[in-house]
């Protein structure tokens, strides 16, 4: 079964679109967002001692998700540590919520060992 929620994208048809693609066995559950409130996210987060590492990289990188869609998150730790260390406060509300759904996604697929992808559309 495939479960799809476009709350966050509704109204911005024709506009692109990103979606966190994750596996729960035999279900998929996708969350979409217009691309914009991603972008507010992804900004948001900041390098580390090495650079930009984990999702950040492949976001200021223009790689990841956006050569291959849909692209696997290969450690998932790190995404979740990165969007946690995101100041909510600095988004907007619908940006904020999504914030929050991802950290949610992300714990629940490691405790469960789910995969995650990103797809641009």
């Amino acid at each position: 079964m495939e479960l799809v929620n476009k709350k966050y994208y509704d109204g911005f048809e024709g506009e692109p679109e990103i979606q966190f693609i994750y596996k729960k066995g035999n279900d998929t559950e996708i969350l979409t967002m217009w691309e914009g409130y991603f972008d507010q996210i992804m900004r948001l987060m900041l390098p580390d001692e090495q650079g930009w590492t984990g999702l950040a990289y492949c976001y200021n990188m223009y790689t990841g998700w956006y050569e291959n869609s849909p692209w696997v998150i290969e450690d998932l730790q790190i995404a979740l540590k990165q969007f946690k260390s995101i100041d909510e406060t600095k988004l907007c509300n619908e940006a904020a919520e999504i914030l929050m759904l991802l950290c949610s996604i992300l714990r629940e697929s490691i405790l469960n060992s789910y995969e995650v992808s990103i797809a641009r559309e």
